[in-house]
């Protein structure tokens, strides 16, 4: 050993230094500008495949699953780890393990790139291992089955003439098979996803191969052709009894595929045209009430008087409230009587013949108290009054074009051909005068507004079954009649406010009072009576008026199901999708549904035709 003396200064010769800076650079190439270590190789994307891509193992027996992982290049992939799972699907709702097992939950590949599953079988059934590394996932179909098995082809065609439609415009054959199942079962239009692998053949003619199927159940087997657009053109289902195979060796089944239109299954919005010609029956009822508010020349002073005295006597089954005063002496008790000898007498009309009006004058040839209260109103009668009459003569067109609004839900009813439909009526359009208003039906209590019913489909139509609504025609039409009668025209729209604005335009001589106040003060002295002898009376008869009113709607409402429907409507395809985006279209030149509809109210039940259409519900 070298000695250093105090003070002095240790000295290494310049090799040496030279070499330690070597060493340090060789554990830090990057940091002393030497060559960097290669990156790993990259392991993905990945492809996985199945050894065979299906197993049968007896119940309770063991099976193997093979499988080959290759990397990015396509080459085997080896130490990589490949997981396992028995599938729980639930759109294969067939998919039941029924007690089977894997061993492990995963495996390494080996330099081939290859590794196994080991699954032990329970119960008999058919079900899917999922094997998964990285982005690469495949299935392989495990048939657990006790007995013989066999294989079956599928061979799909299409006959004519139902299915020529479809054989020249499709280029693709979907199988889907399912196990333990039959076609009636099966919505074929929108089919579960099947445990077994869905096979593809051109349709041009091909072959499906599927193995291991066991003798001891059935099968149903669908099939579907596409276009090129991937459209479906034509569908088809058969069933296959496990009896009808033979163990150890393929059996073939024939599978017709029919043309099938666009699928209607889905939400629609409907609109019916209902045009009523010639008129209701209820529709001449219900202008004879509006009517008489103002078709004689005193009017309305002559109605407001027949209400007000009908008021004045008991009212009972034989003689009803109904402004319509007793014709016997004493019926409307003493006040009625002084008051009905007062009255003007009637006007003959056009060809002398009695009218139901009243004049000036009493029989005896004195002011008649009609003319009286009709003074009430003025000279020139009020505008109201003039709308009241504008409105009376729309009453007998309120039935005239209606326009039904529906919703419709269609369904597959377990064939290619059977659809089940929930219809529900949601409002009723009235049009008066051009303009129109549309009845929300809910909002009127209505008991039966929903019916279910069933369905046909053909290649290109939907045809409905007969079903019955409540829809209280009337009901609907006294809230549109509000509206676009007597609203638009400044009136209140409700019968009760009604009478009582008419009756408010009525001013006494000072015109200080009006309405029930001003017919009192005008009439109760000219009978030798007190005042407020009318007051009660008046108030009852314009109740009496306004429940006539209304009571005018009800010739409109039937009794339990008032209206029936049944009919058809083309199939039309708006998107390329298969869907069908409308039933028929009321365009002019387009092709529309057609409903038969019976209305039943309660005046004149009537058997008619009617236009409809209905858009599929996001289109």
């Amino acid at each position: 050993m070298t000695a250093v003396m105090p003070g002095a200064v240790r000295r290494f010769p310049a090799a040496r230094v030279l070499c330690a800076a070597l060493a340090a650079c060789a554990g830090m190439a990057a940091a002393c500008g030497g060559p960097e270590a290669a990156p790993p190789a990259p392991t993905t994307p990945r492809t996985l495949t199945a050894t065979p891509e299906s197993i049968s193992v007896p119940p309770g027996g063991m099976g193997t699953l093979g499988f080959v992982l290759l990397g990015p290049t396509g080459a085997p992939l080896p130490g990589a780890v490949v997981a396992f799972a028995i599938v729980d699907d639930p759109t294969a709702p067939s998919a039941k393990a029924q007690g089977a097992a894997l061993a492990t939950a995963s495996a390494t590949t080996d330099a081939q790139g290859r590794c196994a599953a080991h699954v032990t079988a329970g119960l008999a059934a058919v079900f899917r291992v999922r094997a998964t590394s990285a982005n690469a996932q495949v299935d392989v179909v495990v048939v657990v089955a006790a007995g013989d098995v066999g294989s079956v082809d599928v061979a799909p065609f299409f006959p004519a003439p139902a299915g020529a439609h479809a054989a020249a415009v499709a280029t693709t054959i979907e199988i889907l098979f399912f196990d333990n199942s039959s076609c009636g079962v099966i919505d074929v239009r929108n089919p579960p996803q099947p445990v077994r692998t869905m096979r593809s053949v051109p349709a041009s003619g091909a072959v499906a191969r599927y193995d291991f199927v066991s003798t001891a159940v059935g099968y149903a087997i669908v099939g579907r052709a596409r276009d090129g657009r991937g459209v479906v053109r034509a569908l088809g289902c058969a069933d296959l009894q496990g009896r009808a195979l033979v163990a150890g060796s393929a059996v073939q089944i024939a599978l017709p595929l029919v043309d099938v239109g666009p699928d209607p299954a889905g939400a629609y919005t409907a609109t019916t045209s209902l045009a009523i010609a010639p008129p209701l029956a209820a529709a001449a009822t219900l202008a004879a009430a509006w009517r008489d508010l103002t078709d004689c020349p005193l009017d309305p002073a002559q109605l407001w008087l027949d209400c007000t005295i009908d008021a004045l006597g008991p009212a009972n089954d034989a003689d009803p409230l109904d402004c319509v005063p007793a014709t016997a002496p004493g019926g409307d008790g003493p006040v009625g009587d002084a008051l009905g000898a007062l009255r003007g007498a009637t006007l003959a009309g056009p060809s002398g013949t009695p009218t139901l009006c009243r004049g000036t004058q009493t029989a005896g040839g004195a002011i008649s108290i009609d003319a009286v209260v009709q003074g009430m109103f003025g000279s020139p009668v009020p505008a109201a009054l003039v709308g009241l009459a504008a409105a009376a003569a729309d009453a007998p067109h309120l039935f005239d074009d209606l326009r039904l609004g529906s919703t419709l839900d269609v369904r597959a009813a377990g064939t290619l051909t059977d659809v089940a439909i929930t219809h529900t009526l949601t409002s009723v359009g009235f049009a008066l005068s051009n303009a129109t208003t549309d009845v929300a039906l809910q909002a009127l209590g209505l008991p039966v507004l929903t019916a279910t019913t069933t369905g046909t489909v053909s290649e290109d139509t939907l045809t409905v079954v007969r079903h019955g609504f409540t829809v209280r025609l009337g009901t609907a039409a006294r809230a549109a009649f509000g509206v676009l009668a007597l609203e638009r025209r400044g009136l209140p729209a409700d019968a009760p406010s009604l009478v009582a604005a008419v009756a408010a335009l009525a001013h006494g001589e000072d015109g200080k009072l009006a309405g029930c106040a001003a017919l009192d003060e005008a009439l109760c002295a000219r009978v030798g009576r007190v005042a407020g002898c009318l007051a009660t009376a008046c108030a009852a008869g314009l109740d009496a008026l306004a429940a006539r009113l209304d009571a005018s709607f009800e010739a409109a409402n039937g009794t339990d199901l008032d209206l029936y429907l049944e009919g058809a409507a083309p199939l039309l395809e708006t998107h390329d999708d298969g869907l069908a985006g409308r039933l028929g279209d009321l365009q002019p030149g387009a092709q529309a549904g057609t409903w038969s509809v019976d209305l039943r109210p309660r005046d004149g039940r009537r058997a008619l035709s009617a236009p409809w259409e209905a858009v599929r519900s996001g289109n």
